[in-house]
């Protein structure tokens, strides 16, 4: 539900322009060559694991994973471009992404980092045609990423089958020692246990952001993050006859977000804006929300593995999901859940 509060533009609060063209992207390694893609169509980040092989897949699809209980075909980009191939180890990552028409998936060597790039500095190929498998260059300094255009890459092996003719079913580019095979089927009977026991739909993956509250620690997947915003010296809208956790709504690049404090919705005292004080812009299509934070920490690498091994208590459905990390408690923000509580559809 969009956010439906009127106001004025004279409370339009300028931004800095840098910010504003910028986005965060997810960077991975292929072949040693960084490429990037937002991060807001990322859904997931997993491990390799064992993988379903129906007959007469195209010979760039190394075989289906299960995501929501729909096969998904995991793409070799080595072999879309044309590289040479090699057999992937247990340390290569398996990103689930979302298109305008479906939901695809891809391997790569490394998940690198994620990172807000400018996008002023993402320049096109001087080779790159309009239907490319890539959007342009990024050059900073020594830095060089070249962003994927998922969308492309799917309708080139869509529109082009007699080039991914698979003549083999005898070749497998994924490590399959009976150590690793072993390894690779715990992982795949692991991620079926997670959707059957863990009443939460926070993604698996590899990296997101620490955070305080009241002095709790908290994550969230940067998934579910579209961009961080401080809010010392910004001017708030307060709107009239709204609960007390709406703390106000604030104009962030022409865009009226309400701004939740989170503190007063999950029934503590209300946040004092500080210095460090951030909003955590949500990533919804269906939404314009951000939530008040007192402190952003750091971005972390953890595996929902790692979290569900180390959780904390029982899993009781309105509960916040609980881990240990490096001695340090983190409750879990679940972004969906939060959309899906009755008390935000004024928003």
């Amino acid at each position: 539900m969009q956010n439906n509060i009127v106001v004025s533009d004279k409370n339009f609060i300028e931004t800095n322009k840098k910010d504003e063209n910028s986005e965060y992207y997810t960077l991975i390694e292929i072949n040693q060559k960084i490429f990037g893609i937002k991060t807001q169509n990322v859904l997931e980040i997993v491990k390799v694991m064992e993988l379903d092989y129906p007959n007469k897949m195209p010979s760039c699809i190394l075989g289906i994973v299960e995501y929501e209980q729909n096969p998904i075909g995991v793409i070799d980009l080595r072999e879309v471009f044309k590289n040479k191939r090699i057999v992937y180890d247990l340390n290569a990552k398996i990103l689930i992404l979302k298109t305008e028409k479906n939901v695809v998936s891809i391997i790569c060597d490394k998940v690198l980092d994620i990172k807000k790039l400018n996008q002023e500095k993402i320049h096109m190929l001087p080779y790159q045609k309009q239907n490319d498998f890539y959007e342009g260059l990024y050059i900073n300094e020594d830095e060089n990423i070249y962003i994927l255009n998922v969308e492309n890459i799917v309708s080139y092996i869509e529109l082009n089958p007699d080039i991914f003719q698979n003549n083999s079913t005898e070749t497998n580019y994924i490590i399959d020692d009976e150590k690793s095979k072993k390894i690779l089927a715990e992982r795949k009977n692991f991620l079926s246990k997670v959707e059957a026991e863990v009443p939460t739909n926070t993604p698996l993956y590899d990296r997101g952001v620490s955070f305080i509250i009241n002095n709790v620690k908290y994550y969230i997947n940067m998934a579910s993050v579209k961009e961080f915003f401080k809010v010392n010296n910004s001017k708030f809208i307060k709107v009239p006859s709204t609960p007390d956790y709406i703390f106000g709504l604030i104009n962030i690049k022409g865009d009226y977000i309400t701004v939740v404090d989170i503190r007063r919705f999950f029934n503590t005292s209300a946040t004092q804006i500080k210095e460090k004080s951030t909003i955590i812009i949500l990533n919804s299509s269906d939404y314009k929300v951000g939530i008040l934070a007192d402190e952003i920490c750091e971005s972390m690498n953890v595996d929902f593995e790692e979290i569900l091994q180390n959780r904390l208590n029982s899993q009781e459905e309105n509960k916040m999901l609980e881990f240990v990390k490096d001695g340090e408690i983190y409750q879990v923000l679940d972004a969906e859940k939060l959309f899906q509580d009755e008390r935000l559809t004024i928003c």
